[in-house]
């Protein structure tokens, strides 16, 4: 492990260019301390004059008697001629190098605030080190001061090739406000040949490296190599004797577009609130990934962090036009995206206690994940996420709900190219009270799972099924509503040797009436699977309402379920399998307009039980059979009652107390 000079001296990992996620995922210039003057003559040899006080106090009056101090409540407006400071971007080094002394005589003079007017100013960006470029170079300010730029006025980073740069450095100060102006970089003109080993990838708008009470707003960032915005920690935990995070950094009402990572990176901080802003583009010029509107990553190894993003606010920003995501939450802790306008994907990744609230995600390409996750963070025993209140359109699948201990509740999903609300290789996950409307395949998946609860949904018009598992043990369907829907339910279990799948059904309405196009199943069992259907409610079946199989051993059991129905059924409940069925206290009603149709057949199965069933019709044709088990054996049938249908037995069956009513 490198000690922390060297860390110091080395260029920031790329870490988010090697993440797996988005392939699913010293010297600081001419500032002074305060109290200390510069004079304008030590810049470059300026033969220039000190400045006056008289002339120089934006919005109050100078005090003549009173020159080179200042109360803290004045500005102090630099005037570029004074300082040798070039205005038609010009002069990169001696712009740079005056900006930087106005400043450090503004905080000396007592001033509390700068001004810069308007104008074009190129800034020599780049740092003395030629491993860590991004260090020390270009403006810096001091502690317990505001720098605040004209409308128009832009600092335009020199094109160069070096591997990073800032065109404003904050190293560790307090109590900083950087307010208005443009920040440019030069994307467009950076020469890239000179590194090319390198994913030249730390040319930053603003780099905050740690410090405490800083806060950025209105100002406009754009074309930068790396970030228009970076926060990150001085040294890392575990190296050498300093891990010194920024606290409290505010990012606000700025215009963020076109940088060629991302235009927010957060790899450290305890604090840090992005609010209001516009951030478009990240990553569609040059790119390196992520490519991210935000990305929240701190650097780790395993489980061991280096550096901890946590406490993190992402509220009310519009995002727009970024390249893979418009937010990526790849390990933060502790992080809240709320209130956003985006167009791309908002994750939770690694990241540990997260919410995600209130969001509105709209596309119109049926393509992304408007909402994504990955997996619990090494060495942790749950992600802690709750993803709530969001709408949702026009993506390819709307939610994908994936690690551990996860709450998807109370959001609205519509026209999707693909599933709605999905939870993959992932356990203890809820899923409540959430619509899904126009999905084109499932609304709802669960697959590769345990410990899953999908109670209280809806599902409208959903291409294939309301519902859908797959290979998951522990999971429950509680209290859904499927309507006008190709299909209702199906449990499946498609794992390539044995697999284990487990799955309560009970108290669903299924109503696939008014659905245009061929319709499937309202609940299919598919075999290796233990399935107990238990109080739900089907309508509108024009083909099989409930269609099971079984075999290994798995055991299925039909309970108590209301048919109302089956005019168009072929059959109502259809099993087939090796293995012993449970059908008990089901309730099948037919109105049909001609003979034929079957309430429950069993085929193949033994031992079965069919117990206190009804079945009939309410038409006067009769039905083939209520129940037919002769193409089972050994089949216990039991007081059920069959209205205008026989009840057909195998030699081999049990015939206790049915009754039948022609």
């Amino acid at each position: 492990m490198k000690d922390k000079h060297q860390l110091e001296d080395t260029p920031m990992p790329s870490s988010m260019s090697r993440r797996k996620f988005i392939s699913y995922l010293g010297a600081v210039g001419m500032s002074a301390a305060a109290g200390t003057t510069l004079s304008a003559g030590a810049v470059l040899g300026s033969p220039l004059r000190e400045p006056s006080v008289t002339g120089n106090v934006y919005g109050l009056e100078a005090n003549p008697a009173a020159a080179g101090t200042a109360g803290a409540s004045t500005c102090y407006v630099i005037d570029p001629a004074e300082w040798g400071i070039s205005t038609d971007g010009t002069h990169a080094a001696q712009t740079t190098d005056g900006l930087n002394a106005a400043i450090a005589y503004a905080k000396s003079a007592g001033y509390a605030e700068a001004f810069i007017p308007k104008g074009l100013y190129l800034i020599r960006a780049v740092g003395t080190s030629s491993r860590n470029p991004e260090k020390g170079g270009g403006i810096t300010v001091p502690s317990r001061f505001r720098l605040t730029l004209d409308a128009e006025a832009e600092l335009k980073v020199q094109p160069n090739n070096a591997i990073g740069y800032s065109c404003i450095y904050l190293r560790e100060v307090q109590d900083v406000t950087i307010s208005g102006g443009i920040i440019t970089g030069d994307l467009d003109q950076h020469d890239f040949s000179a590194h090319p080993g390198s994913t030249q990838e730390w040319g930053f708008g603003i780099y905050v490296h740690g410090g405490k009470n800083v806060t950025i707003e209105n100002v406009k960032i754009s074309k930068c190599t790396g970030d228009c915005i970076y926060v990150g920690s001085v040294g890392m935990i575990g190296v050498g004797d300093k891990y010194a995070p920024p606290e409290m950094v505010y990012i606000r009402r700025c215009f963020l577009d076109g940088a060629r990572r991302n235009n927010i990176s957060i790899t450290a901080g305890e604090g840090v609130f992005v609010e209001y802003n516009e951030i478009t583009n990240a990553g569609t010029v040059k790119g390196t990934r992520p490519q991210s509107g935000i990305d929240i990553e701190g650097y780790g190894e395993g489980s061991i962090d280096y550096e901890v993003p946590k406490e993190i606010t992402v509220r009310n920003n519009v995002f727009r036009g970024n390249y893979l995501t418009s937010v990526l939450n790849f390990n933060g802790y502790g992080v809240i995206i709320e209130g956003n306008h985006s167009d791309n994907t908002l994750s939770y990744g690694n990241g540990m206690d997260t919410a995600i609230i209130g969001n509105v995600l709209v596309r119109s390409d049926s393509s992304n994940i408007a909402i994504a996750g990955q997996k619990v963070s090494n060495g942790k025993d749950g992600n802690n996420v709750t993803i709530a209140g969001n709408v949702i359109k026009g993506f390819s699948s709307g939610i994908d709900a994936r690690g551990k201990d996860v709450v998807v509740t109370g959001n609205t999903l519509s026209h999707l190219g693909n599933v709605g609300i999905g939870v993959w290789e992932a356990e203890n996950v809820l899923v409540s009270d959430n619509a899904v409307q126009r999905a084109a395949a499932a609304a709802y998946n669960v697959d590769s799972s345990k410990d899953v609860l999908l109670m209280n949904n809806k599902a409208y018009k959903a291409g294939s099924y309301g519902m859908q598992v797959n290979k998951s043990t522990g999971v429950v369907l509680r209290g859904n509503t499927v309507t006008q829907s190709s299909a209702g339910i199906r449990i499946t279990n498609m794992a390539a040797e044995g697999g284990d799948c487990e799955v309560t059904a009970e108290g669903n309405m299924i109503d696939l009436s008014g659905f245009e196009g061929q319709q499937s199943y309202a609940i299919n069992i598919g075999s290796k699977c233990e399935a107990t259907i238990q109080s739900n409610t089907i309508r509108g079946v024009k083909n099989v309402a409930i269609y099971g199989e079984n075999r290994l051993g798995h055991k299925v059991k039909i309970i108590n379920n209301d048919i109302p129905d089956a005019t168009g059924a072929t059959a109502s409940i259809q099993l087939v399998g090796e293995h012993r069925f449970e059908v008990v206290g089901n309730r099948i009603t037919f109105n049909r307009t001609s003979g034929g149709g079957y309430g429950i057949l069993l085929q193949r199965a033994k031992n079965s039980l069919v117990a206190q069933n009804t079945i009939y019709s309410n038409s006067n044709y009769s039905l083939s059979a209520a129940i037919s088990t002769e193409a089972a054996t050994e089949s216990q049938v039991i007081h059920n009652l069959a209205i205008k249908g026989s009840i057909r037995l195998n030699a081999s069956d049990t015939d206790i107390g049915n009754t039948i009513v022609p």
